[in-house]
């Protein structure tokens, strides 16, 4: 199916004949694709004998949707689109072992066992959030991984900001703000032995339509069709942020060039923040990101303290940013 929806979507006419020729199926099969691409909510016309052509699309995570105008080398040039699955990272993790390629893209209309940070759940309707995980192979010891989670929430709020315009921002360690509402959280997981990085799955979810924000994250999440004023389409969000990603790998062969940009898109550094932590809460103002990842924050007295992103949560003093 996703095979006939790429030859459509230049928007030319293509005879079934030709289709069926191309996929080395019979004109039935091609027909039974087209009903389901129907039934997917894609227009698709027969104009007699000169064949099917592409009307109209749906907002589709399918494959060939993405992939329609997108400019990478290798971000995505392999996507995995399943309608539902219990976690993108889990089946990322499973392809990754089996030998999938640095850049693969795994994508889900519905996940049923999503989970954020801290083992906690990640409420995934279907049709509603973009939840997508970036198959990664750095050649990079373990130590340096925490540096690819900067790298993705970089990409990911430039991705927003280029396909929605929406001033997009980064509250440390990854989630990503639009009008001091949570839009995104992301969720890093790696294999790797003592000595080197196998793969790196890059879980990222995204609040796109208003039913991804349940009454219960209200207070703090935000959908972006509300922030942005009008209906998004999920695939140009996804296509914007593969293009970013790269632009980001490419600024982060050189660490004081990537630091520029992450503090470009900072809610975080230069702001008062409540560090919370097991045993103990203070305040401070967030001056910089290390290169492990952890957030410095100055105190009062004008001394320091590191904190780490498993150890703490950083709100701002006056909400969630």
């Amino acid at each position: 199916m996703e095979r006939i929806l790429a030859r459509l979507m230049d928007g030319e006419t293509v005879s079934g004949q030709a289709l069926s020729e191309e996929l080395s199926v019979t004109r039935a099969a091609v027909w039974k694709q087209i009903e389901q691409l129907r039934q997917n909510g894609f227009e698709i016309e027969s104009l007699g004998r000169q064949g099917y052509r592409l009307v109209s699309c749906p907002d589709s995570l399918m494959a060939p949707v993405i992939a329609h105008g997108m400019r990478t080398a290798w971000a995505g040039r392999t996507i995995v689109y399943e309608k539902q699955v219990d976690s993108t990272n889990r089946l990322a993790r499973r392809l990754a072992m089996d030998g999938a390629a640095h850049g693969t893209l795994v994508i889900a209309e519905e996940q049923t066992a999503g989970r954020g940070r801290r083992g906690r759940g990640w409420v995934s309707p279907p049709g509603e959030s973009i939840y997508m995980t970036l198959i990664l192979r750095p050649d990079a010891h373990p130590s340096q991984v925490a540096m690819l989670s900067l790298q993705t929430a970089l990409a990911v709020a430039r991705g927003i900001h280029r396909a929605t315009g929406a001033d997009a921002r980064i509250k440390w360690p990854n989630d990503i703000v639009v009008g001091g509402r949570k839009v995104c959280g992301m969720l890093l997981e790696m294999d790797a032995d003592e000595q080197s990085v196998h793969s790196v799955a890059a879980g990222i979810g995204i609040n796109v339509h208003p039913g991804a924000v349940s009454e219960e994250i209200a207070a703090t999440a935000g959908a972006l069709d509300v922030l942005c004023g009008r209906t998004l389409r999920r695939a140009d969000i996804v296509r914007a942020f593969l293009e970013e990603y790269e632009a980001v790998d490419a600024l982060a062969k050189d660490h004081d060039t990537l630091m520029e940009a992450y503090v470009e898109r900072s809610a975080t550094l230069g702001q008062v923040v409540r560090v919370v932590g097991i045993s103990e809460e203070f305040l401070g103002t967030a001056v910089r990101v290390t290169p492990s990842g952890s957030l410095v924050v100055r105190m009062e007295d004008g001394g320091e303290r590191e904190v780490l992103a498993g150890d703490v949560s950083v709100r701002g003093v006056m909400g969630y940013v």
